[in-house]
């Protein structure tokens, strides 16, 4: 039996220290941390076996063998990155950097020097830099891609926006109270809740709400299924009750099923100006919030987008309050749409489940050309994000 196929032991470790076997001793090394990820004695001894192995070998192959049969082995993904590094590999290096760096930050490690081994300093910092820079100098291809789609001047706005997502410039926000979690787009008025002169579809929309409250009700007379708005949300997001929701749009996944059973309402949602982006946007949806449920404070991710709301079926005693700006009350047929990048909040505070039409739309004072830029800069940034899974935020 070879030694990757015996389970490890720290006896085991210790006779191929002996032995000067180190590429054993590395892979017996993370095979324990996997069972103890905060042993001090086995995160110091790794710093001690690179070492040896460098010095004595190439460590690609080795490195590569180790990542490969203990995927989570971070500090050899770091120092297969670095290897990579080292001979200007820069996919090679982002790849393992970012993989190190996100395992490592997950399980509580490299976020700060105390939780970090101290032969992993000097790595971890140029690991942080290196995929940072390279996410700017990525980002700063894709700028120049779109401005010569859509025009420099056309999309200034939103080209500055990413330059503040990748780090190359600060964050400069127009109202400090508004802070997207992903995409800020300088320069948009900054309006908490929009005035129905910003919305060219208003009337339009409000007279449709017969129509879509006939339909609302058949669901409901047929006791159609309906869905938590998010699993976390039982356990985070609301308390004394929850948020359910039937989708039109969820991630952007179109939701067959409900647009066939409200065909009207799908017809009158086709003529909004939803956020189509693919695999992001629209979220769509019949909201439900159920008898004495409130929706902790939150924010949203982005300015771009705004939410709209149209009242269906209000008990008292509901809101939708944006913290320390405005409480705004559903009404049936009235529609508003409001920042959701400011902290806000809503509860219903009643016996009776209130119904809510939710839509994501476009922040109604972007050009077309900046909402197909920023569409494409979403998308493509969820391709790297599916290739190289999260963004590195620890610092050394």
């Amino acid at each position: 039996m070879t030694t990757q196929q015996q389970p490890p032991t720290e006896e085991g470790l210790k006779q191929l220290l002996h032995a000067k076997d180190y590429a054993a001793a590395l892979m017996v090394t993370e095979r324990l941390l996997t069972r103890n990820a905060k042993d001090e004695r086995l995160l110091l001894m790794l710093g001690r076996l690179y070492e040896l192995i460098e010095s004595s070998m190439d460590p690609q192959a080795l490195y590569t063998r180790v990542v490969d049969e203990v995927p989570c082995a971070y500090n050899t993904h770091l120092m297969l990155g670095r290897y990579y590094d080292s001979r200007k590999n820069v996919e090679g290096a982002f790849k393992h950097y970012v993989f190190a760096l996100r395992t490592a930050n997950g399980e509580g490690f490299w976020l700060n020097r105390e939780s970090t081994a101290p032969w992993a300093h000097a790595l971890v910092a140029r690991a942080i830099d290196y995929a940072e820079q390279h996410r700017r100098d990525v980002m700063g291809g894709w700028i120049n891609d779109l401005e010569k789609e859509f025009g420099a001047d056309e999309i200034e706005r939103v080209s500055k926006g990413i330059r503040m997502y990748s780090g190359e410039i600060p964050k400069v926000y127009e109202d400090p109270r508004q802070q997207p979690g992903f995409l800020y787009i300088p320069g948009l008025p900054a309006k908490p809740v929009f005035d129905r002169s910003d919305l060219d579809f208003i009337d339009y929309y409000e007279s449709q709400f017969e129509t879509i409250k006939s339909e609302l009700d058949a669901l409901i007379s047929q006791n159609i299924h309906i869905e938590n708005y998010r699993d976390e949300d039982k356990h985070g997001l609301t308390e004394g009750g929850d948020w359910d929701a039937k989708f039109f749009y969820r991630h952007g996944q179109r939701y067959d099923d409900t647009h066939s059973q409200c065909p009207k309402t799908s017809e009158v949602l086709s003529n909004l100006p939803l956020v189509h982006i693919n695999d992001h946007s629209p979220e769509v949806c019949f909201s439900v919030l159920q008898p004495g449920a409130h929706l902790l404070p939150h924010r949203g991710i982005t300015n771009s987008r705004s939410v709209l709301h149209m009242g269906l079926q209000i008990p008292p005693n509901c809101a939708l309050n944006v913290v320390d700006i405005e409480q705004l009350n559903w009404q049936p047929g009235k529609v508003f749409a409001f920042d959701d990048n400011y902290l806000h909040e809503a509860w219903n505070r009643s016996d009776e489940s209130r119904y809510v039409l939710l839509a994501d739309i476009w922040n109604p004072f972007l050009r077309d050309s900046e909402k197909a830029a920023i569409s494409k800069f979403v998308e493509t940034v969820g391709i790297l994000n599916r290739k190289y899974p999260a963004q590195p935020i620890s610092a050394i």
